[in-house]
């Protein structure tokens, strides 16, 4: 219950109820049904008052011989000759004041005088309330909405009315209905417009969506104030009313061109090219989305100052940090963009997702409950978009999916935000350094080595320097205590902390490997060098071959190792990518996960290593399933438009479709060991000389890779004391024992 209800104790709203009431005896012809219509009345003027006036207007000779009198009640007239000349009576009931009025005004022969009484009670009443409301702050509410929205004459009478209807004892159409005879009575708009004295069609235009009031959830489908302008009339909420909406952003941390990575880099020109182009008051929609944290609201700020324009943020949190609504959103979008001179702003409506998500969300629920919204909301927005006068940058964290097609289409321009590249993390880091003052704790030979560690969001990256500075550590305490700030918080966001996962363990070596190939791993290592010079120079023709390898070979043998150190001997960042990894539970999401992985390593310029790739690209003539198909299709159509260079490695070379074997440019076996790499395996791995009968012994363990001399050096670690030869081939034994146990059955 708004607090002005049925007791208005201001000024300027009773004498809004006056006029309104006044407008309404004028305009209202016809009887009245509900007794409520009268309650007004006696807001205005006390029981004995209204008892007294009804005497002296409606009591004399006059009176009786019209054929009607008057009572107090059964037994008391109000005027005492009534009953001897026997005409009808209407009783005057002290506790139902409203029924003797309703009474008299249907009487056709006394409506005239009710009518001219009522009339003269509501004009002294407005009047007087029209002199103490000078200065009234509801009054300087008023007055500042329909200012700061631009609202008509009509839209702004019809505020005023459905605020008096909610706030004081004016009733909610008292008028409206059908009577106990079935006669037909006033609809809601009729009566607003009765009392506004505006016409009908004035008033439904109001109610139509097009109108300001509906626009900006003023008012609801029901015709109702909205709480929260009910709240600021009434001054429960004192926040000026732009800041309710949108804001000039501010200027900080404006980052270079620079900062951003080439292709980045290319979509803001364009995109300013495009911002120039338009005239005459066309907007540009861009929408920026994709991975949180990922740098898109700070290519919006960078946009806006290189363009020369004004930042303007429409706000999706209050002042005591509360989400803002849908309908606020939107209306703070209508307002700054007709509220914003031309050509002076940019609208950046970041957290867009809310307003955007017109289409089918993803995932099970998606499936089975789509979150899209009915046509009339995603017309609402799509006209929105049609309206915009200024450069809007949409910012959203969600993809593209979940947007109909009716709303993607019309945006000018799409960017789609990935996770940031290692040379974007290492310009956030340095960025971050420079701008809390940090280099003398973290130099920047250390930069490059941080964002390859820990593959996170610049977000993440600006609040652990944060507290590190707060934290006012010395400088010899800098790296453990970054580690240890870091990795939870890559923990949490499941982000990595590679550490030296990605570099190839200190004592690695070729020597002693068993890879086999048509060509040799020198020739190989050039020839992907020529590979990666080729593009850097831009001299590379159409129809340039592609650059994927494939690494084949039974378990342990060194496949993942050798793509560490390929990475590191080419000097180019190197991204890992199970199998596994890339599968999905749902219905398009691996074609989804193989894109991206392709994505990132392009966007880093970095090899893209996948490993167990048997795991998506198994031989489709077995397929049963549509996906099992479609993911191998995706997977043969990014390797052959991939401009890096891709490895694909498998344990199980006969499980590959045919079709991926031909799109590898170099295939390398990865055997087990021969006999003079498992001594040097041997001898290098366990610090030891082998004697003759040692070496004998070793020689004749078949089925030995590398992996299996790390896995008994981590056996033996742990063991205590000194360990012998002896027990290190013990130990080899047993892993080649295992490898030939493989082809029995294994369970119960």
């Amino acid at each position: 219950m708004a607090k002005f209800k049925g007791n208005s104790k201001n000024d300027y709203a009773e004498m809004l109820m006056g006029q309104f009431y006044a407008n309404s005896l004028r305009n209202y012809k016809g009887d009245v049904f509900d007794e409520d219509y009268f309650r007004p009345i006696l807001r205005m003027t006390g029981v004995r008052t209204l008892e007294q006036a009804l005497c002296d207007r409606f009591t004399g000779e006059g009176l009786v011989e019209s054929g009607v009198a008057l009572f107090y009640n059964e037994e008391r007239p109000l005027h005492r000759n009534s009953r001897k000349y026997g005409v009808p009576t209407i009783c005057y009931r002290e506790d139902a004041p409203e029924e003797t009025l309703q009474a008299i005004w249907n009487d056709r022969k006394l409506n005239a005088g009710c009518r001219a009484l009522l009339l003269e009670i509501v004009e002294a009443f407005t009047e007087k309330r029209r002199k103490a409301s000078d200065g009234d702050a509801l009054k300087g509410r008023f007055a500042e909405l329909g200012s700061f929205f631009k609202l008509d004459d009509v839209e702004f009478n019809v505020l005023q009315y459905l605020f008096v209807r909610n706030c004081t004892a004016f009733a909610d159409n008292p008028l409206g209905g059908r009577s106990h005879r079935g006669e037909y009575k006033l609809q809601q708009a009729d009566f607003c417009a009765m009392c506004i004295d505006r016409s009908v069609a004035e008033v439904r235009r109001i109610r139509g969506s097009e109108s300001r009031l509906r626009k900006y959830e003023f008012i609801d489908e029901d015709f109702d104030l909205r709480p929260e302008i009910l709240s600021f009339l009434e001054g429960e909420d004192d926040e000026p009313l732009q800041g309710r909406f949108f804001r000039k952003a501010k200027a900080t941390d404006i980052l270079p061109w620079s900062f951003y990575c080439e292709k980045l880099q290319k979509d803001g020109a364009l995109i300013k090219r495009m911002v120039r182009a338009k005239k005459g008051g066309k907007g540009v929609n861009i929408l920026l989305y994709g991975e949180p944290g990922a740098g898109k609201t700070s290519f919006a700020a960078t946009l806006a100052k290189d363009l020369g324009l004004e930042a303007y943020e429409i706000l999706h949190g209050d002042s005591d940090g509360r989400n803002r609504g849908l309908g606020a959103r939107l209306t703070g979008v209508q307002l700054c963009n007709e509220q914003v001179p031309e050509g002076s702003g940019m609208m950046i409506v970041d957290e867009a997702d809310q307003i955007l998500s017109t289409g089918m969300g993803g995932g099970f629920l998606g499936m089975i409950a789509p979150r899209g919204r009915n046509d009339s909301e995603k017309g609402q927005v799509n006209s929105l978009l049609d309206a915009i006068r200024h450069p809007t940058v949409w910012i959203s964290n969600a993809g593209a999916e979940v947007m109909d097609d009716s709303v993607r289409r019309r945006f000018d321009y799409s960017v789609c935000f990935r996770k940031p590249s290692h040379a974007m993390r290492a310009n956030i880091w340095r960025n971050n350094v420079r701008k809390l003052g940090l280099g003398r704790l973290i130099p920047d030979s250390q930069i490059d080595e941080l964002a390859s560690r820990y593959v996170t969001s610049a977000g993440g990256i600006s609040m652990v320097l944060k507290n590190l500075k707060d934290l006012a550590p010395k400088p010899s305490e800098v790296p453990a205590l970054l580690r240890d700030l870091m990795e939870p918080h890559c923990e949490l966001m499941g982000a990595d902390a590679k550490d030296d996962f990605l570099a190839p363990s200190r004592d690695y070596s070729l020597d002693g490997m068993n890879i086999k190939g048509d060509i040799g791993l020198q020739n190989i290592i050039e020839a992907v060098g020529n590979y990666w010079r080729e593009a850097k120079d831009g001299t590379t023709a159409p129809d340039r071959p592609r650059m994927n390898l494939l690494f084949w070979g039974p378990p342990g043998t060194g496949k993942t190792e050798f793509a560490k150190y390929f990475a590191k001997k080419l000097d180019h960042p190197l991204v890992v990518k199970m199998g596994s990894d890339l599968l999905s539970m749902w219905v398009g999401g691996t074609e989804k996960n193989i894109r991206r992985a392709f994505e990132e390593a392009e966007a880093d310029n970095a090899i893209l290593f996948l490993d167990e790739i048997d795991g998506l690209v198994q031989d489709r003539s077995g397929a049963k399933r549509s996906w099992e198909v479609t993911q191998v299709n995706e997977l043969l159509h990014r390797m052959e438009n991939f401009k890096g260079v891709m490895i694909g490695a498998t344990n199980f070379l006969s499980n590959l479709d045919a079709a991926i074997m031909r799109r590898f440019t170099f295939k390398l076996q990865f055997d087990y060991l021969g006999e003079e790499g498992k001594r040097i395996f041997f001898e290098r791995t366990f610090g030891t000389r082998l004697t003759d009968a040692e070496s004998a012994r070793l020689a004749a363990i078949s089925h030995l890779a590398p992996g299996d001399f790390r896995t008994v050096r981590q056996s033996l670690h742990y063991l205590g004391g000194s360990t012998t030869n002896a027990m290190r081939l013990c130990g080899l034994e047993g892993e080649s024992a295992l490898k030939k146990e493989t082809g029995r059955r294994i369970g119960f």
